[in-house]
């Protein structure tokens, strides 16, 4: 299990209103941090397919999953191009996004449909990409720091 500590120093941050934007600011707003722990790791624990069935605890985990995507535009440096389709796929995944297959010679988007054909193979639902959503955004807060 990641540790979320960081994350969750970053979520207090925004939720006091220091150094972060008003929209991250404003994701960050009403999030009961306990209930936020507790699904992730309930979320974590159990992978891909993912089920936290706690109205509360999956309220918790998708709230936190929107304030990951946007903290993530807080890091002092841009993700590389795997972290970012990675982030791109679990973000479609994680809220709910049918992805439509591209045309023959978009490539960039063929590259990224295969992603996300991979992810939705291996079992991939919304709350497991939420939560896999937001341990990149842990280990990308580890590797390149916030603003």
């Amino acid at each position: 299990m990641s540790d979320i500590t960081t994350f969750i120093t970053a979520l207090e941050a925004a939720q006091n209103g220091a150094q972060y934007s008003a929209e991250v600011q404003k994701a960050a707003a009403g999030i009961n941090t306990d209930d936020l722990k507790k699904a992730y790791a309930a979320a974590e624990a159990q992978g891909a397919n993912a089920e936290v069935a706690d109205p509360a605890l999956s309220a918790a985990l998708k709230a936190g999953f929107e304030f990951a995507a946007k903290l993530v535009m807080e890091l002092q440096s841009a993700p590389g191009n795997n972290e970012k389709t990675n982030l791109y796929v679990h973000y479609k995944i994680g809220n709910g996004v049918v992805v439509e297959k591209p045309g023959m010679f978009d490539m960039v988007k063929k590259h990224l449909f295969s992603n996300y054909e991979k992810a939705i193979a291996a079992g991939y639902n919304a709350q497991g990409s939420q939560a896999a959503y937001i341990k990149q955004v842990i280990e990308l807060i580890a590797a390149k720091g916030l603003n």
